[in-house]
């Protein structure tokens, strides 16, 4: 049952991936209680840069490693349960901490906080101030687009979903998420969805081409890395319960993507970032419209439901890769 579960939450700390656009506006400036939160907590993670010691402490992965932020790990029922929109979460326990195989190294890329909190209630204050960004993940939304016409697993999940959530009897089965890069730099923020500098230091290319990158053109990158369109592929594959056919289609698109990607990236001078990013941003965004293609509406819409971005729910028009700009705002105020 374990198992089980976690291959379903591994969905749970991702937000959709954006098909293309320009990269979100950098945070707004941080108040001094939120910057005295910060340096807490990175003197508290500090001990994991070395990941051996995460490994020693019983931190475990779920999922894969997501392109744009790393692999998630967390401490299981010794780990934190923050619940209640008022909660703000104490800087020096993280529920998740997210690490990035960079040059053969697990790299301490930054943390993500998570708070439960039930259907009526607004998102969480979280950090002071008005920087943090939070996405919400309705988790029983997500089991039964995950579990449909998968009986068995959604027994499995349904057990699970029981313990962790509806047995805490408070009604809170939506979980709010915030990602805070305080062990990376990140050209969006300390509190953006993603980092977009990820997949340039896998590549060894200077940090400095990612600052006039778009999401798309880092997500085009990444195919080019190991396991790229594993990571970028395999879980949304599965959650939207894709045809044979249909995976072998897309996963064919993104290998010849990524090859286009990676010729690039061995051309590239220290001076060709615009040129690299036109590369891969297309090289996405040719993979999306593939998938778009390819996949049905219903399998889109088991997409839509993994994650909302404040209070936007991803439906309507938008693809299963994309949300609209105005999703994407502050969560803690102004709900």
């Amino acid at each position: 049952m374990m198992r089980t579960a976690l291959l379903l939450f591994a969905l749970l700390v991702a937000p959709v991936a954006s098909a293309g656009g320009l990269p979100p506006s950098k945070s707004a400036a941080l108040l001094e209680p939120t910057e005295a939160m910060l340096r807490d907590l990175r003197a508290a993670i500090s001990r994991y840069a070395d990941f051996s010691v995460a490994e020693a402490e019983g931190w475990q992965p779920f999922g894969g490693e997501e392109p744009l932020m790393g692999r998630h790990y967390h401490l299981g029922e010794n780990g934190p349960d923050y619940a209640g929109p008022d909660t703000v979460p104490d800087p020096t326990r993280p529920s998740n901490l997210m690490y990035s195989t960079i040059d053969g190294e697990q790299v301490l890329t930054g943390v993500a906080f998570g708070i439960r909190i039930a259907p009526d209630e607004p998102l969480p204050e979280g950090f002071p101030g008005h920087a943090d960004i939070w996405h919400v993940h309705d988790i029983p939304e997500i089991f039964a687009a995950a579990t449909a016409e998968r009986p068995v697993l959604r027994w499995l999940g349904g057990l699970w979903l029981e313990h962790r959530f509806k047995g805490t009897a408070d009604g809170r089965d939506r979980l709010a998420m915030v990602h805070v890069w305080a062990t990376l730099d990140n050209p969006d923020g300390v509190f953006a969805h993603y980092n977009r500098l990820v997949p340039y230091l896998k590549h060894g290319l200077p940090p400095q081409f990612a600052d006039s990158a778009s999401e798309a053109a880092a997500r085009g990158l990444a195919l080019a890395a190991p396991e790229g369109c594993e990571n970028s592929f395999e879980g949304r594959l599965w959650i939207a319960q894709a045809e044979r056919w249909q995976r072998k289609a897309i996963m064919a698109a993104c290998a010849r993507e990524a090859e286009a990607v990676a010729a690039a990236v061995a051309a590239c001078g220290p001076d060709g970032a615009d040129w690299l990013n036109a590369i891969a941003e297309a090289a996405w965004q040719r993979l999306d419209t593939t998938f778009r293609q390819i996949a049905t509406p219903e399998q889109q819409r088991r997409l839509a439901s993994i994650v909302e971005h404040g209070d936007a729910h991803a439906a309507g028009g938008s693809s299963a890769w994309q949300l609209p700009d105005d999703a994407r705002v502050p969560g803690s105020h102004g709900h």
